[in-house]
């Protein structure tokens, strides 16, 4: 099975928590056994979701504690996009009360500068100046938040206001400002109270994909594929609790995959649409064709594993999230694959891997490898590799 890494994403709204016990569109309840397994530290940056509430803190203020950072204050928000290099820095939006705390927060960090720069011997007027420059005044004005960046850009462009959305939601300074989602562990208090781990959406990660589906009741089984020149068009059906609901096709001519549903009066697009709301592909809301063909990925590639003679291993190409490319190899018998344990087996194997033509969207190899997939290191580009002969 083939897919394209990088396909745009439709975004979905933001949904309701996922709550125990709670029956959804799709026919599926959440249990305590399922949601404690998959939540564990629910408010670990890594578990917070595009549409998850979280805790978040900025860049700026965060100081060392003994080789860990700490975070003087964390505030409750709901994460509403991601920014930066591999989605670190959050874009969150949070309700009055939680605004007008970090709007008092600034004003404790002006304060705190201007005490430490004071203390360094700078005065006035050159210490207002720095001040600002470091931490920009915030203000209510009604229900509007004015940042005061004068000193930055001049009298003409340096006021700025920031208003509430419909819902009374406000959105301070994210797409510029470098906040973190944060755990709140890492916090000396929390503005807000963080949601319980029942309160947060249940999301199950799949093994071969980054994808978190919100249970795992959804399953492919019977996969064929047809060659075809350079592409591979597939079906596979998709099931319900073992029972069939429908098919998954691709015929591998760019038009996409899709779903045909057997069954609407059981399972229709209006339960897929359910299912797929809650859906996040590298921690974001995504769309069908991503999540069909995930699903598919991680049938293919079980049902490949599972059928590896004794002394194989299995080799797959990844993009740079890790998401499949697919590309694949059976690696049986060869000198060091025992010894993953030395780098030696693994330059090796780095070596043998290099001779093999691979997705263009592909940008480096993994090996399945004690239950879990593990990156194969990087081949030197002076290594002296031929062309693939097998």
């Amino acid at each position: 099975m083939s897919h394209t890494p990088g396909e745009p994403i439709a975004p979905e709204p933001a949904t309701a928590p996922c709550l125990i016990g709670q029956l959804h569109d799709d026919g599926h309840t959440v249990t305590a056994d399922e949601h404690s397994a998959t939540s564990g530290d629910h408010l670990a940056p890594h578990h917070v979701m595009v549409g998850d509430l979280g805790v978040f803190a900025g860049d700026w203020a965060a100081y060392d504690h003994h080789g860990r950072t700490r975070y003087p204050t964390g505030f409750v928000g709901r994460l509403d996009a991601q920014r930066g290099r591999d989605g670190q820095y959050a874009v969150f939006s949070c309700d009055r009360n939680i605004a007008d705390a970090i709007v008092v927060e600034q004003g404790r960090l002006r304060d705190e500068t201007r005490r430490r720069l004071a203390a360094e011997g700078l005065r006035e007027p050159d210490l207002d100046a720095e001040v600002d420059l470091a931490n920009a005044p915030l203000r209510f004005e009604g229900d509007e938040i004015v940042m005061d960046e004068r000193r930055v850009h001049g009298e003409a462009d340096g006021l700025s206001r920031i208003c509430p959305d419909a819902a009374g939601r406000y959105t301070i300074c994210a797409w510029q400002w470098e906040w973190r989602a944060v755990d709140p562990a890492d916090c000396d208090r929390v503005v807000g109270t963080p949601p319980t781990a029942a309160e947060q959406p249940a999301r199950i990660p799949l093994v071969h994909s980054p994808l978190h589906v919100p249970h795992n009741r959804l399953t492919v089984t019977n996969l064929a594929e047809r060659l075809n020149y350079d592409r591979v068009p597939f079906n596979a059906t998709l099931c319900l609790d073992g029972a069939p609901i429908g098919e998954i096709r691709n015929e591998g001519n760019g038009s996409g995959t899709w779903l045909t549903h057997h069954d609407p009066a059981r399972f229709s697009s209006r339960h897929m649409h359910q299912f797929l709301l809650r859906c996040r592909y590298l921690r974001q809301p995504t769309n069908e064709m991503t999540v069909l063909d995930r699903l598919v990925t991680e049938y293919d590639l079980d049902r490949r594993i599972t059928a590896l003679p004794p002394n194989t291993i299995l080799a797959r190409s990844v993009d740079d999230n890790g998401d499949y490319c697919g590309n694949v190899v059976d690696l049986e018998s060869l000198t060091g694959l025992d010894r993953f344990d030395q780098a030696e087996a693994w330059n090796d194997l780095a070596r043998y891997l290099a001779t093999f033509a691979t997705s263009a969207f592909s940008t480096h190899w993994q090996v399945w490898h004690h239950g879990r997939w593990q990156r194969v290191p990087a081949l030197s580009t002076t290594a002296d590799v031929g062309p693939n002969r097998h």
